[in-house]
């Protein structure tokens, strides 16, 4: 139960955190539109209500500290954590947030023991990772190497380790540095399809004409001369006569849903409740700065047997900035990724589509897939699920790769009609994982 002292103290932290808002703007200087992730305003607004509604929402209290630590406000940061710990002592992430701002302040004796405490509740490798590179810094290598080992025991994949164990003259067998399958770029990045009073190819049924390309072996659509004065939303059964007309054969018949800009507070668990339910599988490229704010969303995701891919730490367009840029904020991305969910990551979608043949040669020199798409469904520009349901069908073909946002509300109101016209008419929903494997099957 939580004391009346404990209730006073959160009231007296949530009024000083209302009264610092101001401050955490000037962490993100980023402008926001609707094409691009929320800044941390509106998160740290999100996350306060949340909080206000439910005093134990550790999850909440946790995120709001990252944002605080972010803003170089860790004395803040480091009430909010200890007062989650005291809410719920077995929450991990608290741990390795607290110690590592307590190292940050100096406080090293006490981050050792905040670390030490946490391994008591789970054998993390994030707290290896960090015991280790405090005793680095005290010069007992020996003992440095014995955490980093450990964390490798743990998370194989974990670079940061590797690179520690290497700077130390170890080289650690257990980690594979590099891919073994060749990469590749998946997603033909296709234009928008627009609605409203210009020329648009018809998809209902009765409307649908059909050629063969001896090329490519896919069903392709004649542009008739006509012009959609009022949109009509499509139907389930329209939807499913849509699909059933692309003439898949049956080792063919998967498509990938995808999911950029996230994790969102609210909008992923909703995505992700209506994978499950549908018996649906997705990838979700997510911005590092994001997934450090939501870190229990991250591990949901590759628990529920999800992708996850790198959408670079802050939405930094990889082709108008340097490759020095561009891979600093990748890595410190995929590390994050890798230290949440213990898993490499592989694939990259580079933010806007912007890419190029530089940005092509730094992913393949990394060992990473380029993922772009097949069908754009713009969910960011228009929030209408009955429009956002249009394009994707407009554009959808067998084996595609199909673009949402799981920060904007319109997706997750059609995905379970997609979803059940594509089951009804054989499809799989797969991951960019199973992708790559299939067209290197194939």
């Amino acid at each position: 139960m939580m004391t009346n002292r404990n209730k006073k103290y959160l009231i007296f932290l949530l009024m000083f955190m209302f009264l610092q808002t101001s401050l955490i703007v000037h962490a993100s200087r980023a402008s926001f539109d609707q094409h691009t992730p929320p800044d941390v305003r509106k998160d740290f607004e999100l996350l306060r209500d949340r909080v206000k509604k439910n005093p134990r929402d550790v999850a909440a209290i946790n995120s709001l500290g990252i944002i605080y630590a972010n803003a170089g406000q860790l004395e803040d940061a480091i009430k909010l954590w200890q007062y989650g710990m005291g809410i719920r002592p077995d929450y991990i992430h608290l741990y390795n947030n607290l110690g590592s701002a307590l190292k940050q302040k100096g406080r090293r004796e006490e981050a050792k023991m905040i670390f030490k405490a946490g391994l008591m509740h789970e054998r993390s490798h994030l707290i290896y990772y960090n015991l280790g590179t405090l005793e680095k810094d005290d010069q007992n290598l020996a003992k440095a190497a014995e955490y980093f080992k450990y964390c490798l025991e743990i998370c194989p994949d974990f670079q940061p380790a590797i690179q520690q164990l290497e700077q130390l003259g170890y080289f650690p067998k257990m980690a594979a540095k590099n891919t073994q399958i060749p990469t590749m770029t998946l997603g033909s990045y296709k234009p928008p399809v627009e609605i409203g009073n210009i020329e648009l190819t018809p998809i209902y049924p009765s409307g649908i004409q059909q050629e063969k390309s001896e090329s490519t072996s896919k069903s392709t659509y004649k542009k008739p001369n006509t012009t959609i004065k009022q949109f009509k939303p499509l139907s389930y059964d329209e939807c499913c006569k849509i699909i059933r007309s692309l003439e898949a054969p049956a080792h063919k018949k998967y498509v990938a849903l995808t999911f950029d800009d996230g994790p969102h507070h609210s909008l992923t668990p909703e995505i992700l409740n209506i994978l499950r339910d549908e018996g649906a599988k997705g990838t979700f490229f997510v911005v590092g700065n994001r997934a450090e704010t939501y870190p229990d969303l991250i591990s949901q995701i590759a628990a529920e047997g999800h992708d996850i891919g790198n959408h670079t730490w802050n939405h930094l367009s990889l082709a108008k900035n340097t490759t020095e840029t561009g891979l600093k904020s990748l890595r410190k991305t995929n590390d994050l990724i890798t230290g949440l969910t213990g898993k490499r990551c592989n694939i990259v979608r580079p933010p806007y589509g912007a890419t190029s043949a530089r940005v092509r040669s730094m992913l393949q020199d990394n060992g990473w897939h380029q993922i772009l798409w097949d069908s754009d469904s713009r969910d960011w520009q228009n929030k209408n699920p009955d429009v956002i349901l249009y394009r994707v069908m407009k554009s959808i073909e067998p084996g595609g790769i199909i673009l949402f946002h799981d920060i904007h509300p319109g997706a997750a109101k059609m995905l379970p009609t997609l979803i059940r016209a594509l089951k009804s008419e054989g499809y799989r929903c797969v991951t960019i994982s199973e992708l790559i494997a299939l067209k290197h099957a194939s």
